[in-house]
């Protein structure tokens, strides 16, 4: 009898042991369980709200409210490589704008690399303002060549009627003095300061083997003045 109470004892400390050991795995289980569903929550709450910034951002950019669009995507917490990928090309596209304005087209053409995101509405803003900035680089180009042909026909026009002016003052000289090129006379200006030249004058002999130095004079175009200076 001693026996089989003793035994009953066992037998029931042993199962209110196992009870207990069997409530703790579940209470754990539970925690884990719990736990687990928490990260998920917020996994999927930073997801949703990362593609909700990225869905705001397409529509900004759609508008042209390029900076909007970047402000958006950087209030999220833990964004996604998508995300991410949007606000580099993002930033790179405003900085792009900025030099593009300014007249800086080579910068602006370099900042434009290659689009990181998958955003249509990104490409489109990219291609637009590379378009500009390839415009206007010809444009600019075309100008200069403009300006550069220009200023070469000028320069010419001026050193030809310089010429011209200096031919012209060589004859008056010539036929004041009687130094005609037929009786074998030969002048060559040495210098000229404002309205005054200056002449070699030289006569070849009549076989026209030695042209001897007559002078050198000085002759003002203005008033008709010369002077023999040697």
């Amino acid at each position: 009898m001693q026996n089989r109470q003793l035994f009953n004892k066992v037998i029931t400390g042993s199962t209110a042991v196992l009870l207990a050991l069997t409530l703790a795995a579940c209470g754990h289980h539970d925690a884990v369980t719990t736990s687990s569903s928490s990260s998920s929550v917020r996994s999927a709450k930073t997801t949703s709200n990362g593609s909700k910034a990225y869905r705001s951002a397409n529509k900004l950019i759609r508008n042209e409210n390029y900076q909007a669009a970047y402000n958006r995507l950087n209030s999220v917490d833990n964004r996604s490589t998508q995300e991410d990928n949007l606000a580099t090309d993002l930033q790179n596209y405003m900085s792009a704008r900025d030099s593009y304005k300014s007249g800086d087209y080579a910068t602006a053409s370099a900042t434009l690399k290659e689009q990181k995101s998958t955003s249509p509405a990104m490409r489109d803003a990219y291609s637009d303002l590379q378009d500009k900035v390839s415009k206007a680089q010809k444009e600019s180009a075309t100008s200069s060549q403009a300006i550069s042909k220009s200023s070469s026909s000028k320069t010419s026009a001026s050193q030809s009627s310089t010429d011209q002016t200096n031919d012209d003052v060589v004859v008056e000289f010539a036929n004041k003095m009687g130094f005609s090129g037929d009786k074998g006379y030969q002048i060559v200006q040495t210098g000229k300061s404002g309205n005054t030249y200056k002449f070699e004058v030289r006569r070849s002999n009549d076989d026209n083997t030695v042209a001897n130095l007559v002078g050198i004079y000085q002759y003002n175009s203005q008033s008709g003045a010369v002077t023999k200076l040697s």
